[in-house]
């Protein structure tokens, strides 16, 4: 196989972290923020000019059911906090917390008028195949975007958009940087 030799060269650092995450998607929004709230020097990388990945690019903005037939809330923590967020920024729509009981006249008209009852009301083997109304939340992804933004930076961790990671820096069988 033909090579080609790339000439050495020296390339300026840019920042120093404890914690360097390279997509700004639903995985690593969260991991800047939970780097950055428990002290760690973080930067975060996106290739884009925005944060949120399928969720809010890909107008994936569904937050799925937070629990399964057995009535209880499995996902907390960070997930509900930006429901939470984009809730008092009137950009989430969601059936209430709680969950398990048959959708009412009203919780109904309101759900399948929104275009969202295939997703919000399922058949539960545990009551008799009835329906009932499942905690589930879809966001504007547009101001998730934004929210997103403010709870990377409220967390301390420095954002990098329209930046690409390349390949990652090694020594030995560490990871020590990214070149982006």
């Amino acid at each position: 196989m033909r090579m080609i030799s790339e000439p050495a060269r020296e390339i300026k650092v840019l920042k120093e972290a404890d914690v360097v995450i390279v997509g700004g998607g639903p995985g690593g929004v969260a991991s800047a923020i939970a780097a950055a709230r428990m002290g760690a020097k973080t930067v975060l990388i996106e290739r884009y000019g925005y944060l949120g990945g399928m969720a809010t690019g890909g107008l994936i903005n569904i937050f799925p059911q937070y629990e399964r037939h057995q009535r209880k809330a499995r996902i907390f923590g960070l997930n509900q906090e930006i429901i939470d967020r984009m809730k008092a920024r009137n950009a989430a729509f969601s059936p209430t917390r709680k969950t398990g009981e048959p959708p009412t006249e009203k919780s109904s008209i309101i759900i399948w008028n929104a275009n969202m009852g295939w997703f919000y009301v399922r058949k539960d083997p545990n009551i008799g195949g009835r329906e009932r109304v499942h905690y589930t939340a879809v966001l504007d992804p547009e101001v998730l975007k934004d929210e997103l933004n403010d709870m990377v930076a409220e967390a301390g961790a420095d954002l990098l958009l329209h930046s690409w990671g390349t390949r990652p820096i090694v020594e030995g069988n560490t990871v020590k940087g990214v070149f982006f």
